[in-house]
């Protein structure tokens, strides 16, 4: 029992070692999270080549045949040319992502002085050119794709930080300015002496390298990473070291079996093939560790025995973004493409997936090594198509044998297990930052402050940003569906009467993955998403359609339903006659539906949309301004608008049974209002002492948690039809 408690202590604090190792984002420096979303923007090109790839090589019996008959011999040429424009020119995107993140990276450090991240990638490719070209006997396309990508990663940190360092000395600023010249052509020449020294600096290195070492920077970046293979004798060691090397290059980004590739064909294929020709000749095989071998139980859905880790996301997660991640990687990861799940996920930098990363591949290669060695699987003696999804791989791998799909299904239970604790690990991390996102965006989105491009949130190129924009795209699907957005109303209630005389209608949204969204966060990425008119107008139909059924149900038509409207919505000239449509759609009286708008919308006397409130005042429908007293606006523009109703908000409402401040407030909001006829009801009531203070001074509809919360349709009407209504005790807000 000792024993037992000490190991589940153990494994506990290692977990979180590697859990608080993680959270600082060690591996999230500048120069990291650039080459992250470097191939993050690549994605498309590292997927579009994966596809073209997987279609020239489906491993399906007559497959190429049949395509030949029915697009002709020359089919899988579109799907070459396909890969020549995806991963044959890799390593350019690559270094255009990396250094245009990096200088986005430095002007949210350095915002006074903004550099073009255009112009940086732009002389960063041009350095990469120069290395590239420098030695015109080598075959220099290759290495415009995979083969060149660790250059192209080294190069586009250096070159970029180089450019943006000169960009910092003044003296080599060119700062001109004319009326009228557009900010692209500034920035142009404020990046010209810069750019043009970047370009020479690493042009001279380039040529001083190549004359101290007669090879290009490529050739010596391949051949300093095949050097430690010359020690290795036994397939077995090369194999463990190339397995580790391999896995460790995918990790920080670099496409290990691509930049393997010579290893690969002068070891490992050569062990196949000297295996297949004994096989042919009757005798035992020389090697058990071949390409064969590793495609075959090793990377079992592709480099880190993805398949695994697929197994584990669908296992430990039930309706978040990764278990999606995983079901959309989960149909090319049965052909070994895993890229969409390595940078989706992402898998590439991510500090706590590098143990298991690297550590799974090595123990199935271990437990494949033991069963082939010790008899109780064949050999691999039978060469299949890299597509080839596991179980069967290893049934036609080892020639029909059973006990070889058998090993491939131990190993994915294997290293399912072993992804699994990881998996969890990632998910606590995860849910943190989205909290952290998420508290972030609320405060965001309740702010006042816009950015450059007019929005508060869809523009932001940081973590909050891509919250936002993943926000919208889901609520905008959730407005088109219908099946995830809902209404919920807050009761009016007269003190006097004791009768429920109005609601205002919020609309909420419960997200699949995130539950309940503030509706500040809703409102900011609706404004930003350019869809708040739709939103605007989905609420006042579903509060239109509710009235209609609350009156069916013997609700009185002088109850009121009030619906928010935004300043996007204002803006719509035929805003007027879609409220009408909608009421007479839904055979409402024009005084059973009312329209708020907040106090810094209808108080200002410039704005054009005032006319719209106009015009909709004068159809009969009434205004309330709501969250009187947040804004900065004086008591005097109200004589200006067609105002019926004011909701004082919980900034003045909360502490008036302490603030002597708050309640002179109020009382000349009170006398104001009587001597314009106009009502007031105040939000925010959540105790006894509120409703004391506020009834001296001449308030007598209320609206809070004193009260009723938001309540459901249904329970709505039922709070209405009651007579009598009391207080509900202990709805606290």
């Amino acid at each position: 029992m000792n024993e037992s408690l000490r190991m589940t202590t153990f494994v506990r604090r290692l977990f979180d070692g590697i859990y608080t190792l993680a959270s600082p984002g060690w591996a999230f420096s500048p120069s990291m999270q650039a080459i992250r979303n470097g191939f993050l923007l690549c994605l498309p090109l590292v997927v579009a080549g994966a596809l073209a790839t997987l279609l020239n090589n489906l491993p399906f019996p007559g497959y190429q045949d049949g395509m030949a008959e029915l697009f002709g011999a020359g089919w899988a040429k579109i799907n070459g040319l396909v890969w020549q424009g995806t991963f044959g020119i890799l390593s350019l995107p690559m270094l255009v992502g990396i250094s245009h993140h990096l200088t986005i990276l430095y002007n949210q450090r350095y915002p006074t002085n903004p550099i073009s991240p255009v112009i940086a990638a732009l002389t960063a490719l041009s350095a990469l050119m120069i290395f590239i070209f420098i030695n015109p006997g080598e075959n220099a396309l290759e290495y415009l794709g995979v083969q060149g990508l660790f250059v192209s990663m080294l190069v586009a940190i250096v070159s970029t930080r180089i450019f943006l360092f000169l960009a910092r000395i003044r003296r080599l600023q060119m700062l001109i300015y004319a009326e009228g010249m557009e900010a692209a052509i500034l920035q142009a020449f404020a990046c010209l002496f810069p750019g043009i020294l970047t370009v020479f600096f690493l042009a001279a290195f380039a040529f001083a390298f190549g004359a101290l070492t007669g090879m290009s920077a490529h050739q010596c970046a391949h051949d300093l990473i095949l050097y430690p293979f010359r020690f290795f004798q036994s397939t077995f060691d090369t194999g463990v070291t190339y397995v580790f090397i391999t896995h460790v290059f995918w990790f920080f980004g670099i496409h290990g079996t691509n930049v393997l590739d010579p290893l690969t064909h002068d070891i490992f294929e050569a062990a196949s093939n000297s295996n297949l020709a004994a096989h042919a000749a009757g005798l035992p095989p020389p090697h058990v560790i071949t390409k064969l071998f590793l495609d075959t139980f090793v990377f079992l859905g592709g480099s880190g025995s993805s398949i695994c880790l697929l197994a584990a996301l669908l296992i430990a997660n039930r309706k978040d973004g990764s278990r999606r991640l995983a079901k959309i990687s989960l149909v090319p990861g049965l052909f070994n493409i895993n890229e969409v799940l390595l940078f989706g996920l992402p898998v590439i930098l991510n500090p706590i997936f590098f143990l298991p990363f690297v550590l799974v591949p090595l123990v199935l290669m271990l437990t494949s090594f033991v069963a082939v060695h010790y008899g109780l699987v064949p050999d691999v003696n039978v060469s299949v198509m890299w597509t080839t999804p596991p179980l069967l791989s290893g049934y036609f791998a080892t020639g029909g044998a059973l006990a070889g799909a058998l090993l491939q299904c131990f190993n994915l239970a294997l290293g399912t297990l072993l992804y699994l604790p990881f998996v969890k690990i990632f998910d606590r991390i995860r849910m943190e930052r989205q909290k952290k996102a998420m508290s972030a965006l609320m405060d965001i989105a309740c702010s006042n402050i816009v950015g450059p491009s007019g929005k508060k949130c869809l523009d932001r190129g940081d973590e909050i940003g891509a919250l936002a924009r993943v926000l919208a795209g889901d609520l905008e699907r959730a407005l088109k569906q219908g099946n995830e957005l809902y209404l919920e109303y807050q009761p009016q209630v007269d003190q006097i009467s004791g009768k429920v005389i109005g609601t205002e209608a919020l609309v909420r949204w419960r997200h699949p993955e995130y539950g309940p969204i503030p509706a500040p966060i809703m409102v900011a990425i609706s404004e930003d998403g350019d869809f708040m008119q739709p939103l605007g107008m989905w609420v006042l139909n579903e509060a239109c359609a509710e009235r209609a059924r609350w009156r069916q149900h013997g609700l009185e038509d002088s109850f009121k339903t009030s619906v928010n409207v935004s300043i996007r919505q204002l803006n719509d000239t035929a805003l007027p006659d879609k409220v009408i449509r909608c009421l007479d759609h839904h055979g409402l009286e024009r005084r059973m539906i009312g329209i708020e708008v907040t106090e810094s919308i209808a108080l200002d006397p410039d704005a054009p949309h005032n006319r719209i409130l106009n015009q909709i005042h004068d159809l009969g429908i009434t205004i309330s301004i709501d969250d009187f007293g947040m804004g900065h606006s004086s008591l005097v523009y109200l004589k200006y608008f067609p105002v019926n109703t004011l909701k004082i908000d919980k900034v003045l409402s909360k502490d008036v049974a302490a603030s002597k401040t708050c309640v002179e407030i109020i009382n000349t909001i009170v006398e104001l209002c009587h001597a314009l006829d106009v009502k007031i009801v105040v939000e925010f009531v959540e105790n006894q002492e509120q409703i004391d203070v506020l009834c001296k001074l001449g308030c007598h509809i209320f609206q809070g948690y004193f009260y009723s919360p938001p309540l459901s349709g249904e329970n709505m009407l039922a709070y209405a039809l009651q007579t009598g209504v009391a207080p509900r005790a202990g709805m606290v807000q």
